[in-house]
C-alpha cells in the first residue's frame, strides 16, 4: 500500500514500524504526550504495613505469629494495591514482582548478660521445604531494662507465589528478653513495598 497525503493532511499507508528508527525522538513529542498508561515501567503499584500486636515470649525461641496489618483506625496509613497474606506467621506475596521488605523490632533486654538477642528472616523458594536465613534483626546488652529498635530490609525476587515466602524468628534470646508489640500501635513492624516486575 502506498503512502498518502491526504488533503487533510492526514497520512495513510504507514504500517507499525513505517518510520526509520530516531524519526521520532523527545523533541518531537509534545509536554506531557506519554501517560503512565503508556510507559513501560509500573512503578511502585503495591505497599502494604503490618504490626507485631503483642510481646513475644520472653526467651521463647519461636516464629513471630502476632501480626496485623495496620488498621485505617490508626494514622490513616498509607496501603496501596494487593495486601500480603500471613498465615502461622509465614507470609505469602500476592502476585509475583521484586518486593522489599523492611522491618523494625524493638528488643527488649530483660536480664543481664543477654549479649545476643536476634530475629532472624528465613525464606523460601519452593513451597517450603527448605527455608534460609536471608537477614538478621541483632541487639545485644550487660545491662538490662534496655530497649533497642533494630531496623534492617531485603529485597527479594517473587518469582511465583506459591513458592516464595518468608517468616520471622526470635533467636538466642535469655529468659527475660523478648520483641515488644503492641495492638493499638507499632513498636515492631513490617512494611512491603513491590518496586516492579519480576
Amino acid at each position: 500500500m502506498s503512502v498518502t497525503i491526504n488533503g487533510d493532511g492526514t497520512i495513510t499507508g504507514l504500517s507499525v514500524g513505517g518510520l526509520p528508527d530516531g524519526i521520532v525522538d523527545t523533541d518531537v513529542l509534545a509536554n506531557n504526550a506519554v501517560t503512565s498508561a503508556k510507559t513501560t515501567v509500573a512503578g511502585v503499584t503495591m505497599v502494604d504495613h503490618w504490626r507485631m500486636n503483642s510481646n513475644t515470649t520472653a526467651g521463647e525461641e519461636a516464629t513471630i505469629t502476632a501480626w496485623s496489618q495496620v488498621s485505617t483506625a490508626y494514622s490513616a496509613p498509607g496501603r496501596m494495591g494487593s495486601s500480603m497474606s500471613v498465615s502461622s506467621g509465614i507470609w505469602t506475596f500476592p502476585q509475583t514482582g521484586i518486593y522489599n521488605i523492611t522491618a523494625t523490632f524493638n528488643i527488649y533486654i530483660g536480664a543481664a548478660n543477654d549479649s545476643l538477642a536476634q530475629v532472624r528472616m528465613y525464606v523460601t523458594d519452593n513451597g517450603g521445604s527448605n527455608y534460609q536465613n536471608t537477614a538478621l534483626w541483632r541487639t545485644g546488652s550487660l545491662e538490662d531494662a534496655i530497649h533497642h529498635s533494630i531496623t534492617n530490609n531485603y529485597v527479594m525476587d517473587v518469582d511465583n507465589t506459591s513458592n516464595v515466602k518468608f517468616y520471622f524468628d526470635t533467636g538466642s534470646f535469655s529468659s527475660n528478653s523478648y520483641v515488644s508489640g503492641q495492638s493499638d500501635y507499632g513498636t515492631s513492624s513490617v512494611t512491603v513495598i513491590r518496586l516492579g516486575d519480576t
